[in-house]
């Protein structure tokens, strides 16, 4: 009798010690965490793109954002209320079939050219990412013992980061078009190209006229596009607008740019009207957007106002021209994501997972609504924590396209720049994997209040330096971002017990934040500039550092109240 009763004892510590009860169901669950985790960083090349398309500031571009996370807010409840319903199987395909309506809706909005039916599409989209949310997070917590709920979350949230890394690099390459015209590969070997940079390097106090002279057109371009950016203080104006001059229109079209905003404006107001009319189309509607997004000063307003009304109507059509194949290089890359999400559907729909029934009647019988999480600070202040740390995510996302594009920055085109943001999601997929292992063993409280403190040095770098430095501080954030969302939001319904759903649905509300924060930052962009704009993202990681020191502790818990 002992031992068959030692025996059962055995059995049920391995369980509560185990890393999941059900590793299949896990598994399918990653793989839906690594579709809306591409669907929701495909904004970050949307933002640029449509920017760009649609002739819009920060603020505007970033009703993007603040439509796609307004979702989480509006649909929350009743995407609470359908999970409940439903149950987490049926609530998850249902979360997926709406998505894929939602990427099927890009089709109509490319074809009428309308940034509000873009807009649309993105709420529908949303609305499906939303369910899955409230859905899919403590779903998973539900499949393993609640030791090991925090470190189980942040595995399947690796392969969320999987997907936000993989939708940068795919989004650059199928929707953000490259250079029309990119100079030859031997230009940058040439002697005249290694002169003139080294003039303008190490003697830039010297006659450089004659370098400038000596030197073939692509060798003048490569050398501006490569000099450091502070090079561009020694070189006047009228200098610069004689080079030029000298450059054929897709020359100049690959290096501008590069060239700082208050001299790339002298050029464009003080060159032939023909020669402007021959820009690229690319190079000549980046380069306007980029000058209408910028703080200027009176007199520069004023020589703005004039050369757009100098652009004669051929290049304007041109321009226009250009918008409207751009809006429409969305149609397949959604088209086919909205294939894809719907045979996840149908494999979730036909694949047996567990469906934790005794959590969800016990939910359902149970007269508990949302007001009654307010009684427990720690998951109020979760939410709260939620709403900084994914307004802090998405801004810093939203906003990096634009700001590695700048010439002080990474001077690199919007291809390019969406590369790095790659890189910047990866480091979040890295440090969830590590997260989760680390979290075994140290308090999810403690690592993630150490996160917070050196993404706050980060952006303190970012906002205060220029070039490589302000490139990699600005990446790096993603890695120490990577723990953050699923420690916040395990820590915030640790102890909620038969209130679980709703604290959930309360957490997922709170992913309103990558609406708010975006838009806010958008303003003050337009308004001081981007670079200095980081200030609000890390006053978030301020409130994330609060959380994990002392937000996060739970007074009481619902098991104790019941």
């Amino acid at each position: 009798m002992s031992n068959s009763s030692s025996g059962a004892s055995d059995k049920f510590e391995a369980r509560q010690n185990s890393f999941t009860y059900y590793p299949v169901a896990l598994s399918v669950m990653t793989t839906v965490f690594f579709m809306w985790g591409f669907l929701t960083c495909l904004n970050d090349i949307l933002i640029p793109h449509l920017k760009t398309v649609f002739e819009l500031n920060y603020a505007q571009a970033m009703l993007v954002q603040f439509t796609f996370f307004g979702a989480y807010f509006l649909m929350s409840i009743p995407g609470g209320k359908i999970v409940s319903s439903l149950g987490y199987k049926k609530g998850i395909v249902t979360g997926l079939i709406i998505a894929a309506i939602g990427a099927f809706g890009f089709w109509p909005a490319a074809i009428s050219s309308n940034y509000y039916i873009f807009l649309l599409a993105l709420f529908i989209l949303a609305t499906g990412i939303t369910i899955l949310q409230v859905a899919a997070n403590p779903y998973v917590t539900l499949l393993g013992s609640q030791k090991t709920s925090s470190s189980r979350l942040n595995l399947a949230q690796a392969f969320n980061a999987l997907g936000t890394t993989v939708a940068p690099y795919l989004g650059g390459i199928l929707i953000l078009v490259g250079a029309s015209y990119t100079l030859p590969k031997d230009v940058a070997t040439a002697p005249e190209t290694i002169q003139l940079i080294s003039t303008l390097e190490n003697k830039p106090t010297t006659d450089i006229q004659s370098a400038f002279n000596q030197a073939k057109p692509e060798n003048v371009a490569y050398a501006l596009k490569n000099i450091p950016p502070f090079i561009f203080n020694k070189l006047s104006n009228e200098l610069l607008l004689e080079q030029a001059n000298r450059l054929p229109p897709e020359i100049l079209g690959t290096v501008l740019s590069d060239i700082p905003t208050e001299q790339k404006l002298y050029i464009l107001s003080n060159i032939p009207a023909e020669k402007l009319e021959q820009l690229p189309a690319d190079a000549l509607v980046q380069s306007m957007d980029g000058l209408v997004t910028t703080s200027l000063d009176p007199n520069q307003t004023n020589m703005l106002q004039k050369l757009k009304s100098e652009i004669t109507p051929a290049a304007k059509q041109k321009m226009q021209e250009y918008r409207n194949n751009q809006a429409k290089s969305v149609q397949k890359p959604y088209a086919i994501l909205g294939i894809i999400l719907l045979l996840l559907a149908g494999f979730v729909a036909i694949f047996k997972l567990p469906e934790n029934k005794d959590q969800a009647e016990e939910s359902k019988n149970t007269p508990h609504s949302l007001k009654d999480v307010f009684q427990y600070p720690h998951a109020v202040l979760g939410a709260l924590g939620i709403f900084f740390y994914v307004g802090a995510e998405v801004s810093v996302g939203s906003f990096m396209i634009s700001y590695l594009t700048l010439p002080d920055i990474g001077r690199m085109t919007e291809q390019v720049a969406s590369q790095y943001v790659a890189f910047f999601w990866g480091g979040a997929m890295v440090g969830r994997v590590i997260g989760s292992a680390l979290m075994v063993k140290i308090s999810p409280r403690k690592l993630l209040s150490l996160c917070a403190i050196v993404n706050l040095c980060l952006l303190v770098i970012t906002m205060l330096s220029s070039g490589n430095v302000a490139v990699y501080s600005i990446i790096s954030i993603g890695l120490f971002n990577s723990i953050m969302f699923p420690t916040i939001f395990s820590l915030a319904i640790t102890g909620m017990g038969i209130l679980t759903e709703q604290a959930s649905s309360l957490v997922v509300m709170a992913i309103v934040g990558g609406a708010v924060i975006p838009f806010a930052q958008g303003f003050i962009a337009d308004s001081i500039g981007l670079h200095h704009a980081f200030l609000l993202p890390l006053l978030c990681y301020v409130y994330i550092l609060y959380y994990g020191v002392s937000g996060a502790k739970p007074s009481k818990t619902v098991i104790e109240q019941s």
